[in-house]
């Protein structure tokens, strides 16, 4: 059975396999270490919570070394929406950060 990341509006925005995060598309795109959610390039993304990638205030967001990208996978089965999280810290969807190039998400890094 396939294990899908969510937004905080409840759209199936992609799957993990082991602790890859891949897109709804079967891309890589992430890794989960504990709590913490990597690109592939080390930078830290988000937090690990109720199946989603979140802007928690209270993390401390540290980059790791790189390391390679793992091959795709087959495309996710289609899933339904799931209701909106409700009352879990109202914390922001952080998923995008997963798609931003190193140079943006060094930008995004800088702006915080």
């Amino acid at each position: 059975m396939t294990m899908y990341v969510y937004s905080t509006d409840g759209e199936a925005r992609g799957f993990v396999f082991e602790t890859t995060i891949f897109g709804m598309d079967g891309a890589p795109l992430g890794r989960i270490v504990g709590p913490r959610v990597h690109r592939f390039d080390g930078a830290y993304a988000g937090e690990w919570f109720h199946q989603m990638v979140v802007d928690r205030p209270t993390a401390r967001p540290r980059s790791l070394p790189s390391i390679p990208v793992p091959e795709r996978k087959s495309p996710a089965p289609a899933t339904c929406r799931r209701r909106s999280v409700a009352e879990y810290g109202n914390y922001r969807d952080a998923f995008d950060r997963l798609l931003t190039s190193p140079a943006a998400g060094a930008l995004f890094e800088a702006a915080e």
